[in-house]
């Protein structure tokens, strides 16, 4: 290891691919290694940067190569996912130009403090995920894409992550500002529901492999008191004559509505006596769909693991269908889908006992649902202003605007209604508990 590696942090920039830690040597050493082959990277191959937003937590590169051997078993494309903060420095600062008092000096140390601890951590949970489902053999129902090669953090290696997987073709994101219809997720409902079932059968090793995650340390830092009120004015500030009265009402709850306890004990709550594995960061561009002729969308795959955990069976469905639907669709649905994805969970345990029942499971939705929206406030915020800035289109934009702000004012109005109904609930049981 050079002094420059021992002094560098996977915050910082790098001399490698793209402003990463990783040189091409990293990349094609593992290549050579896990793929069996002696092929390299020719000097014709190109590299595109791709993904989403460039990717929050990682560098995405479409890797189109010049195999130097030929070899049958090698990908003709295939993406380079390569663990980085390098956008998380570009949103925090457009955040900071947008909103000079976002980020009070105290409150960013402490989330990067959070960010360079989890960094690794969340890409070794990814990698060890995709090995355990790789054994399942149910990719195709998963949605999951291929893996080939990859690299994890350990103690000699602080700051090189690669993750190495499938290439798929002619996809899209529908971002937050698009809207699916209800039965356009039932795919991404089996894929769940397939993940959840095959997670009962998980070794006491393999779930050690994928845990960590913690949802308080992760959103404590941006769900103070301070954190909080920049959110709701960021909020506003998405269409101010439609959102300022709701903002005020959830507001003025205060910092009752961040119910950690709830949010991360909610299976005591619900009486559900088993976790089920959570992809925890299943949202609209975390989807990736195929444009049909007819201009209908079919989903293609599901990405991006890095938050895995064992956890409530409805984290996911709350943040799937916060990002993905109108809110008006949302509002009239939500309860059949939990149905058909309930159907879907049952088919994929087979002759398993179900760790839950369909009531459990809705009223876990009704009390996640503020957590969940809590989280999801930024995302109609700034993080999609930072989005939408990029564009020069005037009329998308403001048919996005339009789509984001409906989606929030329906949003605001169910965390006042499912706040009062879980902080009831909460109290409920903390009686019945002393009680007892």
């Amino acid at each position: 290891m050079t002094e420059a590696e021992k002094k560098s942090t996977i915050l910082d920039n790098g001399d490698g691919l793209f402003q990463t830690h990783v040189q091409l040597d990293d990349v094609q050493d593992v290549i050579g290694e896990q793929m069996n082959t002696e092929a390299r990277l020719g000097k014709n191959t190109k590299y595109t940067v791709v993904g989403d937003g460039n990717g929050f937590m990682s560098r995405v590169i479409l890797v189109e190569p010049e195999w130097t051997v030929p070899d049958e078993h090698l990908p003709e494309k295939f993406i380079l996912k390569i663990t980085s903060c390098l956008h998380v420095h570009g949103l925090v600062e457009k955040m900071k130009g947008k909103s000079p008092g976002a980020f009070p000096a105290e409150q960013e140390a402490a989330l990067w403090a959070i960010f360079e601890n989890e960094a690794q951590q969340l890409h070794n949970r990814e990698v060890n995920l995709y090995k355990i489902t790789e054994k399942w053999n149910k990719n195709e129902t998963m949605l999951s894409p291929k893996i080939y090669f990859y690299k994890k953090f350990d103690a000699e290696n602080k700051t090189k992550g690669i993750l190495g997987m499938e290439f798929v073709s002619d996809v899209t994101i529908r971002h937050l500002y698009c809207n699916a219809k209800p039965y356009e997720l039932h795919p991404v409902l089996r894929s769940l529901a397939t993940l959840q079932a095959g997670s009962l059968h998980l070794t006491e090793d393999e779930i050690n492999s994928i845990s960590g995650f913690d949802f308080k340390q992760m959103m404590g830092a941006m769900m103070n008191e301070e954190g909080m009120k920049n959110i709701y004015e960021q909020t506003r500030e998405i269409n101010p004559e439609r959102l300022t009265e709701k903002t005020n009402t959830v507001e003025a709850f205060g910092l009752e509505v961040v119910n950690f306890e709830l949010s991360c004990n909610l299976n005591k709550y619900v009486g559900i006596e088993r976790d089920v594995l959570v992809h925890g960061d299943l949202w609209a561009a975390n989807i990736l769909w195929k444009e049909e002729n007819d201009g209908k969308f079919s989903v293609s795959k599901v990405i991006d693991y890095q938050l895995i955990h064992m956890g409530n069976p409805a984290e996911d469905l709350v943040r799937v269908f916060l990002s993905t639907l109108s809110g008006a669709d949302r509002q009239a649905h939500w309860e059949r889908l939990l149905e058909q994805f309930y159907e879907y969970f049952l088919e994929a345990l087979g002759d398993d006992k179900p760790p839950y029942s369909l009531e459990q499971l809705k009223e876990s939705y009704r009390c996640y649902f503020v957590s969940g929206g809590l989280v999801m406030m930024p995302m109609y915020g700034p993080i999609a202003q930072v989005k939408l800035s990029y564009s020069n289109d005037t009329e998308s934009v403001e048919e996005y605007r339009e789509i984001l702000t409906e989606k929030a004012e329906h949003l605001m109005e169910d965390l006042e209604r499912w706040h009062l109904y879980s902080k009831d609930k909460t109290n409920n049981f903390k009686e019945v508990e002393t009680s007892n």
